[in-house]
């Protein structure tokens, strides 16, 4: 087992299709703070890019862990400005189990999910959900999970990219690929994402999105990275704007547009990362 007082596995096929859900997390979550409800999916239109696969991200997963993301136990902390939560979450192949719950204690609910149900217990006794209550859940968990595990998902089922070649930012030329989802595939599925990459090391160095039909948008640039038990984590500069008119779009984020129109939101801190290897002892 290894571990570190600093701080964030996954897996695979049969949770790919419901961790789509909520790309527009993370998750954060996008991140740990509390992010509008993604906007409803449109009607079925041909998405943007392609979905085969792209050099550049293939490279950036092995990078960041590889085949460990399908074989690891990694239980951690999430914290922000608006508080924490506590990961537990196991990827051994095809089986997968994650929990969640609040780490200060001010919330009693725990959000369990595994390849065959989800299940959320407040003060250790199991919730009765109707479908708009369970919808919620599988949102609240995907929210939460999306984004530790980047770039991993980037190569889900469902999910179209489209290399858009170098992009100079602050002295560096970094890789940019803009991301959409498959109509019906999640309950953001038009939002749009993109990823910036070191072209040599293909590891991940900044993203964003937008939600909401345009009325918001979140940038986050990585910091602290540490490899740990083979995988790679990091914090994040967390920066955002929201409008009720509408109009943001993740295709005008440059260097200028975020040093003139994106404020810093909040700073996302992981901590207490623990990660093993699945079916160890």
């Amino acid at each position: 087992m290894l571990r570190t007082q600093t701080a964030v596995g996954d897996g695979r096929a049969a949770m790919q299709a419901s961790l789509l859900l909520a790309a527009a997390l993370l998750a954060a979550c996008t991140g740990p703070e509390p992010e509008p409800e993604p906007r409803p999916a449109l009607p079925p239109t041909a998405p943007q890019g392609t979905s085969d696969r792209l050099e550049i991200v293939d490279r950036a997963i092995e990078f960041h862990g590889g085949a460990l993301f399908e074989e690891s136990r990694v239980r951690l902390t999430v914290a922000s400005r608006s508080g924490s939560f506590d990961v537990d979450s196991m990827a051994d192949g095809d089986r997968f189990e994650q929990r969640i719950r609040a780490s200060n204690g001010s919330d009693e609910r725990e959000y369990r999910r595994d390849n065959t149900a989800l299940e959320v217990t407040e003060g250790g006794q199991p919730m009765e959900m109707d479908e708009t209550e369970r919808a919620r859940a599988e949102s609240y968990v995907n929210q939460r999970m999306y984004f530790l595990f980047l770039p991993y998902k980037l190569n889900d089922p469902g999910t179209y990219k489209e290399d858009e070649g170098l992009e100079a930012w602050n002295g560096r030329q970094l890789h940019r690929v803009r991301v959409t989802f498959e109509p019906g595939t999640s309950d953001g599925a038009d939002s749009a994402y993109v990823y910036w990459f070191d072209p040599e090391t293909a590891r991940l160095e900044q993203f964003a999105y937008d939600y909401s039909e345009g009325t918001g948008l979140r940038f986050r640039v990585l910091t602290n990275y540490r490899r740990i038990g083979g995988l790679l984590f990091y914090d994040a500069d967390n920066y955002g704007l929201n409008t009720r008119d509408g109009g943001l779009t993740v295709d005008d984020i440059n260097p200028a547009y975020v040093e003139e129109e994106l404020p810093l939101v909040s700073q996302i801190e992981l901590h207490d990362i623990d990660v093993e290897r699945a079916g160890a002892s």
